[in-house]
């Protein structure tokens, strides 16, 4: 399935349901709106076949409640047994790691920043935006072999999304961050113990 680039417009609620709409009508080009390529839905007969491979249960859950709401419109059974959750082995809570993307304003990377959770579902432990006028706060956000590079972006005229998560969320963010909106530069920081962090919880 085809990627979106540009972040959806904030507030547009019904763009799940012209998806849903869009994928009964046999369309199915477009990503879902939030789980994006993550999840593949099609029409076979009558029968409304899922597949892919969610992050969470309750996004598997929330899925299934959204095309059994489209039972009755030609369609009458769901076909699931391909849509699994991911099998995580690490385990979350002990380490965390930052990631800097880049923007060309802060406009874009304020958008950015809102596409990225609405779409990992993440809660990130902190999150910040920096462009000239607080690029002194990178000292604060960052370990000190990456504070050089992140500055001359910022002196470039860049505006900076700096997410400190989980270390079992940084693929995926990172993922959305580099694929799915206009980030033209984008790097992790190495992973640290969760509470060693100078940022303030």
């Amino acid at each position: 399935m085809r990627r979106s680039k540009a972040p959806p417009r904030e507030g547009d609620g019904s763009g799940i349901a012209h998806w849903w709409n869009a994928v009964l009508a046999g369309e199915t080009g477009e990503p879902h709106p939030v789980l994006g390529d993550r999840v593949s839905v099609r029409v076979a007969g009558e029968r409304l076949v899922i597949s892919g491979q969610l992050d969470r249960s309750d996004d598997r859950d929330e899925l299934v409640k959204q095309a059994r709401a489209r039972i009755g419109r030609g369609i009458k059974e769901l076909d699931t047994s391909h849509l699994k959750v991911a099998d995580r082995h690490e385990t979350p809570g002990l380490l965390d790691q930052t990631l800097i993307a880049a923007f060309p304003d802060r406009e874009t990377a304020e958008l950015a920043c809102k596409f990225v959770l609405e779409r990992s579902r993440v809660t990130p432990y902190q999150q910040a935006i920096v462009d000239r006028r607080n690029a002194g706060d990178l000292r604060k956000l960052l370990l000190e072999e990456f504070v050089e590079d992140a500055r001359r972006r910022v002196e470039n005229g860049d505006a900076l999304l700096v997410m400190r998560v989980d270390e079992t969320d940084v693929f995926l963010v990172r993922e959305i961050l580099e694929e799915d909106t206009r980030s033209s530069w984008t790097i992790a920081t190495p992973p640290s113990v969760i509470g060693a962090s100078r940022w303030q919880r």
